[in-house]
């Protein structure tokens, strides 16, 4: 069975963040891409997301694990929404599992690029109320 390509972007990412690769984690996103960083708080345009991938990486300690337990592509047209059970742990920070959303965009060369990287789903509504 052949793999999505927007799959294989978010194991590549995956690793890059376990990796620490910023530079690789970086060509993942759009240039205006979104990073929940946590609810209420976001990270707009690639400067700030490396930025705040090197603040998370301090907090966990550079111990930050990533994985998928399960996605689902939705796709159309040039978008595609992801729907993910995102495994993070670390040494500070037992295994959790997070009901991510992503949103990723074909370019014109035809990669699928990271557009919106939120990982805590639908556990940011209200974080701003």
């Amino acid at each position: 069975m052949n793999r999505h390509l927007v799959e294989l972007q978010i194991e590549k990412a995956d690793r890059a963040i376990v990796a620490e690769d910023f530079e690789t984690l970086m060509d993942i996103y759009t240039d205006n891409a979104v990073l929940v960083v946590m609810p209420g708080v976001n990270a707009v345009g690639k400067a700030q997301i490396l930025e705040a991938f090197k603040k998370i990486a301090v907090y966990f300690k550079n111990g930050l694990q990533v994985k998928q337990n399960g996605l689902e592509i939705l796709e159309s047209g040039n978008t595609a929404l992801v729907l993910a059970k995102t495994i993070v742990s670390g040494p500070n920070y037992p295994e959790t599992e997070r009901k991510a959303t992503y949103v990723f965009e074909k370019s014109p060369n035809g990669e699928w690029l990271c557009s919106i990287d939120n990982s805590y789903g639908h556990d940011i509504i209200g974080a701003n109320a």
